[in-house]
């Protein structure tokens, strides 16, 4: 008898000590499956930390907004309190809507760096605890960022007793988590507690994470070229059948999406075989390149994120509030085409060869800027986590010239050509005469210094700032920082004859009818380098306006660099984007194509690349382009 329970015992014993090996032997993938239960971070070793802001004000349209399609829109919903809308909300529908945001928009208060605290540290689920005004003492819950801007969530009664300026206090929690067996995986803006409840799985070794809705990069608009700690991605809402295709018009406040192609580690920017996980924190835009706004929560670049659908993760389940009650809802203005009738298929021309402007119609005038200093910061981080000085913005550039590479130069990034100029006479360099008026092609002349009375070519205009200009070796060498260079600008408003949808920019009428564009029949036949897809436009995306910026071609996918030969990318090279409608803004339009430059080089910053300066863009059907390696505007200025 005591044998018997004696071989029981030692039964009892060798079974529990298998299945303690097999629990010692779980991998993170096991651990996993079962369910978001199982899920192991390091949220023990999280700072917990305070930061301080305040209820931001609304930031509606100061004056009418101008849509894709040239419509003039009053535009509101942006920043504030929103007493309308709450999470589970549908995202269309709302008048006069463009971008609205969810919940109550915040912002940092104090220094600079204060400011930066209140965006980097608040992540999704932390605790909010307003500190002044009638509501003083209530709580309330961080539900997304947007721009520069923290969202957060407060039950109705608390919203309509905030006041703008009330302070309030975060207690962020989210920055450095890691999930165990996945530091592929980044984790931004998101608290443990949130991440704990989103029901993550492992499927053949991917973190596999519920979401409404699959995003393609095609339909991606700003956000690439931004940091990752916060701000938002745009799913663009300016071609009005993707809001159709992709299902667009189900999606409601606080519903978690997959970007397909897109990183969000180290920056935010387009990388094949990358996903990132969001939330939808605004509403759609009818401005080129800008729409629905997400929050990345997750990322990873090396395919370790995958997603399953689930028309059921939003933030109100995560978070365990109760969805609103059911409104009524139609789709409105971005699901239409606006005022933007059909175009026309144009009758065959009888005029076949060189263009036609009306260059006689345009006025010159004076425009003026001042030899630009460079500046320098800190070691930044590329792409892919790699410490860079990036060299080569602004000043006197010697022996870069326009017409030389675009890629290969020693610690540079965004190198720019020939000499840098910038307008003075508004606090704005974006707004200066020179940034809006001068075109590629205008004559520049030297009004101070040893160089005075020098002359040479207005090429191009980098950014927020940075104006180009073409001179001769022997000129460079004279000049001095803070010399005065006065442009004469000639260009806008410069339409080709039987084109007059096509949109003209930033060039001057010489320069167009030496590229070499001929008519045939009801369309423009344009030589070009290389053709890039829309997809591949990152930094410089979304917005009004063409004339004063450029936006970039992103260098930081070697999966792409490599199949549209990218590297072999010339200043001044003239490139054709696929899919992009540059009328009133730069953004998507499929079939659509525009024209441009490149006025910059090469980066390894996630968004960033060789900078365009977009000079046609048309509507599907009015440009054809034609391959030729020598379609570089340097040759054919005659500046190399």
């Amino acid at each position: 008898m005591l044998l018997k329970k004696s071989e029981k015992v030692g039964r009892s014993l060798l079974l529990f000590s298998f299945v303690l090996l097999l629990i010692s032997v779980l991998t993170a993938d096991e651990l996993l499956a079962g369910g978001s239960e199982a899920i192991r971070t390091n949220k023990e070793r999280l700072v917990v930390t305070a930061v301080k802001g305040q209820v931001a004000h609304s930031q509606p349209s100061r004056y009418y907004i101008t849509t894709w399609d040239g419509r003039p829109k009053m535009a509101i919903g942006v920043a504030g309190i929103n007493y309308t809308l709450s999470l589970g909300d549908p995202v269309f529908g709302w008048a006069a809507a463009d971008q609205v945001t969810v919940g109550v928009a915040t912002e940092g208060v104090g220094e600079d760096r204060f400011r930066q605290a209140w965006l980097v540290y608040p992540a999704i689920g932390n605790e909010v605890r307003v500190l002044s005004g009638a509501a003083r003492g209530a709580r309330g819950i961080v539900i997304g960022k947007f721009g520069s801007y923290v969202l957060i969530h407060f039950d109705r009664e608390v919203r309509f007793n905030l006041a703008i300026g009330d302070e309030l206090q975060v207690k962020a929690e989210g920055l450095g988590l890691e999930l165990d067996g996945f530091p592929e995986v980044f984790i931004h803006s998101l608290s443990p507690s949130v991440l704990e409840k989103i029901g993550l799985q492992v499927k053949e070794g991917k973190l596999e994470v519920p979401v409404v809705k699959k995003i393609p990069a095609e339909i991606i608009g700003s956000g690439p070229g931004a940091g990752s700690l916060y701000g938002h991605f745009s799913i663009q809402t300016c071609y009005p059948p993707d809001i159709k295709k992709y299902g667009l018009e189900e999606l409601r406040f606080g519903d978690l999406v997959y970007l397909e192609d897109i990183q969000c580690d180290y920056g935010k920017g387009y990388y094949k075989g990358a996903g990132t996980v969001g939330v939808v924190v605004s509403g759609p835009s009818e401005i080129s390149g800008l729409g629905i706004g997400v929050t990345p929560i997750l990322s990873s670049r090396s395919g370790k994120l995958t997603f399953r659908i689930d028309p059921g993760s939003n933030l109100t389940r995560h978070l365990g509030l109760s969805l609103p009650s059911a409104r009524p809802f139609a789709l409105q203005a971005p699901a239409s085409t606006g005022n933007q009738k059909p175009q026309k298929k144009a009758a065959a021309a009888t005029y076949f060869g060189p263009i036609r402007t009306n260059k006689d119609q345009l006025l010159t005038v004076a425009v003026e800027g001042v030899v630009q200093p460079p500046s320098i910061r800190n070691y930044s981080v590329t792409y892919d986590g790699k410490p860079k000085l990036g060299l080569g913005t602004s000043s006197i550039n010697y022996n870069v010239t326009f017409g030389d590479s675009t890629y290969g130069w020693a610690e540079g990034d965004h190198v720019e050509p020939d000499v840098t100029i910038q307008g003075r006479d508004h606090q704005n360099p974006m707004e200066t005469a020179l940034a809006i008026l001068a075109c590629i092609g205008n004559e520049a002349v030297v009004v101070s210094g040893e160089a005075r009375g020098s002359k040479g070519i207005y090429i191009g205009r980098h950014a927020g700032s940075n104006d180009k200009v073409w001179f001769p070796a022997e000129v460079k060498e004279k000049l001095a920082l803070h010399d005065r260079v006065l442009v004469k600008a000639r260009g806008v408003g410069l339409k080709i004859l039987g084109f007059e949808d096509v949109r003209v920019n930033k060039i001057s009428p010489e320069a167009l009818e030496k590229i070499g564009i001929v008519v045939e029949g009801n369309q423009l036949v344009v030589p070009v380098v290389a053709e890039v897809p829309g997809y591949l436009m990152g930094s410089g995306i979304g917005g009004q306006g063409i004339e004063a910026i450029d936006y970039d071609i992103q260098t930081t996918c070697p999966e792409a660099i490599e199949r549209f030969n990218l590297k072999k990318l010339r200043l001044g090279d003239i490139v054709a984007i696929r899919d992009h409608y540059d009328y009133y803004g730069r953004g998507r339009y499929e079939g659509a194509v525009t024209i441009g430059v490149i006025i910059h080089g090469f980066s390894d910053y996630a968004g960033h690349g060789p900078g365009v300066n977009p000079i046609l863009s048309a509507l599907p059907g009015r440009i054809k382009v034609r391959t030729d390696p020598n379609a570089n505007l340097a040759r054919i200025l005659g500046l190399q």
